[in-house]
Formats: C-alpha cells, sequence, structure tokens
C-alpha cells in the first residue's frame, strides 16, 4: 500500500470513531462532568449582581446626602 492510501484509511478510521462516539443525544450541561463548575459559575454571577446593586445604593446614598437640602438664600 502507498502512503496515501494508508493516510486515507486512518483518516476514515478517525471519523468512523468520531461519528461512532455521538450518541445523537444532547444533554443538559449541567447533568455532564461539567455541572459543578457551572453552577459555581452561575453562583459567583449572582453574588456579582448583588454587589453591583448594593454598590449602586451606596453611590446613590452618597449622591443624595452631598446634596443640599435647602436652597441657599442670598
Amino acid at each position: 500500500m502507498r502512503r496515501t492510501d494508508m493516510r486515507a484509511i486512518l483518516a476514515m478510521v478517525v471519523v468512523a470513531v468520531t461519528m461512532a462516539a455521538c450518541d445523537g443525544q444532547k444533554k443538559d450541561v449541567k447533568d455532564t462532568v461539567f455541572g459543578s463548575q457551572i453552577q459555581m459559575k452561575d453562583k459567583a454571577r449572582a453574588v456579582e449582581n448583588t454587589l453591583r446593586q448594593g454598590a449602586e445604593k451606596n453611590r446613590e446614598a452618597i449622591e443624595s446626602s452631598e446634596k443640599p437640602s435647602e436652597p441657599e438664600q442670598k
């Protein structure tokens, strides 16, 4: 056999094994080995959103406290 024939056979075997490994069913990512990592990422996003909301409230409180309550009289 020539080298090109061997390469073609090898390529066909790789494609066949890859296709056989795919069962065609799409699984939810949370049901895979990455489920715990995805849960941690979601939890971190929730904490980040909570911190952003708190920072925004603090900014608003500071801005409202810096404004004079009564207009200055001349």
